[in-house]
């Protein structure tokens, strides 16, 4: 049975970038997509989506549950002000999938082959997404992905030149025949993708410093931006770059003003997302018949129509595929906010990849018999204590390797933990040329112990390289107001440093440097603690530097009879950081003598059987140095020591996690093929228990029900036709 909807008269569009703002005596947050990035008045993709759903008989808590996630799409892929609300955990996710989610608004596509082949996937994805939540009877994953839909349907014709050609702006997509279509220029503007590349910009807007500097906000935004996010080359980062700076961003745009709320990165653009912004995207259009306002309204219009033209050819569809029950508890079922945002934050669920599921832009050509299947892999970690790994999790498939992780090299402060204990997580993998007759899961762990005494052996290189060439790159510093005796160094292997115990145990460091004097440092290290973390038994060790003695003086140190020797040390763990003292200048110091040095380094934590810990030592004989001459040369050591053995002691406790905690525990994996092109495929070809351990370097071959596939016998293109609508009887 169709439903005929009615259409009220439409107001809208959708902003390019989506803002929260906390309201005043609410906890929650509202999502505005509007003229004012603060008030909304209206939010668009909100108002579109209640009257679209509404007009189509969806109840109002199914219409207010729908225009929810038709609008925070945005709030998760660029707003700061939600995830500031949500905290690092609503970060982590919204970072994880913001490639995913910048998929879906119609950006970024510059030929007419591209744009009617992300048509396509945006259709059959979501229908194919429809018929997966049916078989879980997932209500609220159907409105996650059917909100998402409108979103990007919505945004097509404020981010497209649709609307340019006055033939076009009475008809929607649907209402243009295939072969019309395809003699048409059509092009969207380039946002995520550089501005060279597409045939114009979309034009960035983004907050004011007002919103980037609120509570919150301001302190999330550095994480941000860091180096290791994938939004560190983002025009938001650039906007908060410029805020922090001081640098001003211009007021007005081609003559139009920009709200004190937002700032609008150059070059202005296309983008028909709010009316204000309308009068600029009409300039960079080069539309003269009509005025932004006129064409805002033309593209709200037709955004409208089609959104109700999208639920008609979704409910036909749905019941004539025998899913009409369910449709109807799409249509009358209201969710509270907490059921929404699971739909976005939790690993397992993430419903809108069926639409998002590949690369972008959508390829326009593909081989012949090529039918592209994707798979939706759930994968269940065990929840005793060592289940879950470190290691990389490969799933290998028709020569293809897919390495299973959100955000692989994010920041840990970013980066979600993968395959921990107790995980439930989701992976869509793909597209594949066809439907595999098995999948192989790989613990791809790092190569363990192995790797673990590379690094130490690259710490120790690091250390030879400093004391070999310290009188070099120490020189040149201060040429010869200082002269150079000797540089050493003492290494506790991590067999030594498990001989040592509480008391202090003495030790000396001999440095030799012939005429120019010969001396030896003496020092205690002592064991105060010991434990287990994370990355395994530990211990934490107490160096002391105690005294200076001179075993012989300098043969000639310009006509003095005695010595004014400094020394620079440099207490250098594997891992940790680099401490680092100087003792001296002692005047007067003659054969045989001692000087107390009397310096405790900071305590110091060592993996047990794997950390190791050194002393590097350089001495000299103070001349016509200054005070601040000393300084920098210890300032200098410290320095060189931190870049030649930097990646060994950074790297260090990953590795050495990866080793320890490589093995793994998976208890179920759950596999969902489909495909969106020729016709539509789906169906769940493995649901299984797995009682093994998967050690490092392990994999398991585990063999598909290819039959379970179902062929919907739909193609794409026919969720372009409108459905008849049937006389009232």
């Amino acid at each position: 049975m169709t439903t005929t909807c009615w259409m009220p008269f439409p107001r809208w569009l959708r902003l390019s970038v989506l803002f929260v703002i906390l309201m005043v005596g609410y906890r929650g947050a509202f999502a505005f997509s509007g003229e004012d990035l603060l008030r909304g008045n209206p939010w668009y993709h909100q108002l579109l989506t209640e009257r679209a759903a509404r007009a189509c008989g969806f109840n109002q808590p199914a219409a207010d549950t729908l225009k929810w996630h038709a609008d925070y799409i945005d709030s998760y892929a660029y707003n700061p002000l939600w995830w500031a609300d949500g905290g690092i955990s609503r970060l982590k996710v919204s970072l994880a999938t913001v490639d995913e989610l910048a998929k879906l608004h119609f950006d970024d596509l510059f030929s007419t082959a591209q744009v009617e082949a992300n048509w396509k996937r945006i259709l059959a994805g979501t229908l194919i997404g429809l018929l997966w939540a049916r078989e879980l009877n997932d209500v609220s994953a159907a409105q996650n992905i059917l909100g998402v839909s409108l979103h990007a349907i919505q945004d097509f014709y404020a981010h497209s030149n649709w609307v340019d050609d006055p033939n076009r702006r009475s008809r929607t997509w649907f209402e243009v025949p295939a072969d019309e279509r395809r003699r048409m220029s059509l092009w969207t503007g380039a946002y995520e993708k550089p501005v060279q590349l597409g045939v114009k910009p979309h034009g960035k807007i983004e907050p004011s410093a007002t919103i980037l500097n609120m509570t919150g906000v301001a302190e999330l935004m550095p994480l941000v931006c860091s180096p290791f996010s994938p939004l560190s080359n983002s025009s938001l980062c650039e906007q908060w770059k410029n805020v922090r700076e001081g640098v001003a961003v211009q007021p007005q745009v081609l003559g139009v003003r920009v709200p004190d709320s937002v700032a609008y990165l150059a070059p202005p653009g296309i983008a028909l997302d709010s009316r204000w912004v309308a009068d600029i995207a009409v300039q960079v259009r080069g539309v003269r018949d009509v005025t932004g306002e006129q064409l805002f309204n033309i593209a709200l219009q037709l955004a409208e129509r089609t959104s109700v033209q999208w639920l008609q050819i979704l409910e036909s569809q749905m019941n004539d595929l025998g899913a009409g029950e369910f449709w109807q508890k799409v249509k009358t079922t209201g969710y509270p906010l907490a059921e929404r945002i699971k739909q976005y934050e939790h690993y397992n669920r993430l419903p809108y990849t069926f639409l998002s599921a590949g690369g972008y832009p959508t390829s326009a050509f593909r081989a012949a018999g090529d039918n592209q299947f994707f798979l939706r892999v759930r994968l269940r970690t065990g929840t005793e204590t060592g289940a879950g790994t470190d290691a990389d999790i490969v799933l290998e498939v028709q020569g293809q390797q897919f390495l299973l992780d959100y955000m692989p090299r994010a920041n840990p402060l970013l980066a979600v933990n993968d395959f921990e204990a107790g995980d439930d997580m989701v992976y869509v993998v793909g597209p594949l040329a066809s439907l595999p007759e098995t999948i192989t899961l790989r613990n791809r762990a790092a190569t363990g112990w192995d790797v673990v005494k590379s690094l130490g052996d690259t710490f120790v290189q690091g250390l030879d390289w400093v004391v070999s060439n310290a009188r070099t790159f120490l020189l040149s510093l201060i040429g010869g107001n200082a002269d150079h005796v000797a540089t050493g160094k003492k290494i506790w292997t991590p067999e030594e440093l498990d001989r040592i115990g509480t008391s202090p145990s003495e030790f000396s460091v001999y440095l030799n440097g012939g005429g120019e004097g010969k001396y030896t440092v003496y020092g205690t290290i002592q064991k105060v603690r010991e434990g287990t973390g994370a990355h395994g038994d530990w211990a934490e060790y107490r160096v002391a530097l105690t005294r200076l003695y001179c075993n012989d003086e300098a043969e000639w140190d310009r006509g003095s009879d005695s010595d004014e020797p400094f020394v620079l040390a440099l207490l250098v763990p594997l891992p940790g950081d680099i401490q680092k003292h100087r003792a001296g200048p002692y005047d007067d110091v003659d054969r045989r003598e001692s000087r107390n040095i009397g310096h405790v380094f900071q305590t110091v934590r060592i993996p047990k059987g794997s950390g190791m810990l050194s002393l590097a030592l350089s001495q000299w004989e103070s001349d016509d140095e200054s005070a601040s001459d000393r300084n920098q040369l210890l300032d200098r050591f410290a320095a060189e020591s931190e870049r030649a053995t930097g990646v060994p002691r950074r790297g260090f406790l990953d590795t050495l996690g990866a080793a320890i905690a490589a093995d793994w525990r998976p208890t179920h994996i759950e596999v969902y093929a489909f495909s969106r092109v020729d016709s539509l495929r789906g169906g769940k070809v493995l649901d299984r228990r797995i009682n093994q351990w998967l050690k490092a370097g392990d994999r398991l071959v585990i063999p598909l029900n290819r039959s379970a596939v179902t062929d919907r016998r739909i193609k794409p293109s026919d969720l372009e036709n409108l459905p008849a609508v049937r006389p009232s009887p």
